[in-house]
């Protein structure tokens, strides 16, 4: 691929036609590739670097779908409506040890992110 000025806004419809046309979503490494055999991007770490910001800020606007990203895990903290909801769930966090002959009970701890358990 000659060394060309990449135009983003196509780059980025493009990028958005292919996720569309793929029914149970794609990660940004597999749109990569279609860009890259299509010819539209050079196979180039910081090409794979700059497509991502740019597809990044488009999902930030509303312009882009979400990708697949297998990498990393969110993690969303446990939250109950009501204090008689948590302690309805927390009756299922004692447990006998009848092994040990010991009570054991789950520790809920609060912290920064949340309620943990």
């Amino acid at each position: 691929m000659a060394r060309e000025r990449i135009r983003w806004p196509a780059v980025v419809d493009r990028a958005r036609q292919i996720v569309e046309s793929c029914e149970g979503g794609v990660t940004l490494r597999q749109v990569m590739y279609r860009l890259v055999s299509e010819g539209m991007l050079p196979h180039t770490p910081s090409m794979y670097r700059h497509l991502s910001s740019h597809l990044a800020q488009a999902r930030r606007e509303g312009r882009f779908p979400d990708l697949i990203d297998t990498l990393r895990e969110v993690h969303v903290p446990p939250a109950w409506p009501d204090p008689g909801a948590f302690l309805r769930e927390a009756v299922d966090w004692f447990a006998l040890d009848y092994l040990g002959c010991r009570l054991s009970v789950r520790q809920v701890w609060e912290g920064a992110s949340g309620m943990r358990v």
